[in-house]
């Protein structure tokens, strides 16, 4: 069962995304909510090895893996990355209309060794799509703990370079500026960069059960 949310202090002000910083800051908040790793990796399907080596500040936490983090303590990503968390959890069912919007460069960004993520409307903490831009850094294939596998379907959509596509059940698929692809996400995936020239992609995933606070592993 998830942990009752508490909105405790950390005193770490907006989380970096460098390694040592967010790992500090993710056992700060489980040790103030009295958990042990094991219960952490329970709750978020993260492997105990890889939430200790991720607080040890010793590997950097893919998008999705982050994700998992911040739901397995009822956090939205935003939440897990700021100091300043709102008074009361939202619901679905508690907001009839809404709106937010994002400004160029003022996304929520973090990177791992493959890929650079800006995550857009991210101080709307409950939405069933959670849109990603993705500077695609990696011309080497990301090891398979690092592809990304999560809830529900995703639209991918190059913006510039090119870009293959690597998924569990399918051939490599090659992917320029314009094209598309929607993929069923709960199938392991992960893309790799294709010549010199810059890539990126948006990647907007959905599902019923999915809101900020509920992706899933890798990116």
């Amino acid at each position: 069962m998830k942990a009752t949310r508490q909105h405790e202090a950390s005193g770490l002000g907006a989380a970096t995304t460098g390694e040592q910083n967010f790992g500090t800051r993710i056992r700060a908040i489980r040790q103030a909510r009295e958990l042990t790793l094991e219960q952490v990796a329970e709750l978020s399907s993260v492997s105990i090895s890889t939430l200790s080596k991720i607080e040890k500040g010793q590997v950097s936490a893919s998008f999705d893996t982050i994700a998992r983090i911040a739901s397995a303590f009822d956090y939205s990503l935003a939440e897990l990355f700021t100091e300043e968390l709102p008074h009361q959890p939202l619901t679905s069912g508690s907001i009839q209309g809404r709106r937010t919007y994002t400004l160029a460069g003022q996304g929520l960004t973090f990177t791992n060794p493959w890929f650079r993520y800006e995550v857009h409307a991210a101080e709307l903490l409950v939405k069933g799509m959670i849109p990603v831009v993705m500077e695609i850094e990696t011309r080497q294939l990301p090891p398979h703990e690092a592809w990304s596998q999560h809830a529900g379907e995703e639209f991918i959509y190059v913006l510039s370079g090119e870009v293959m596509l690597h998924t569990q059940l399918y051939a490599p698929l090659r992917l320029a500026r314009g094209d598309s692809a929607y993929i069923d996400s709960t199938m392991r995936h992960t893309f790799v960069r294709l010549g010199d020239e810059a890539a990126s992609l948006i990647s907007i995933c959905q599902t019923e059960k999915l809101d900020i606070e509920d992706l899933a592993r890798g990116g």
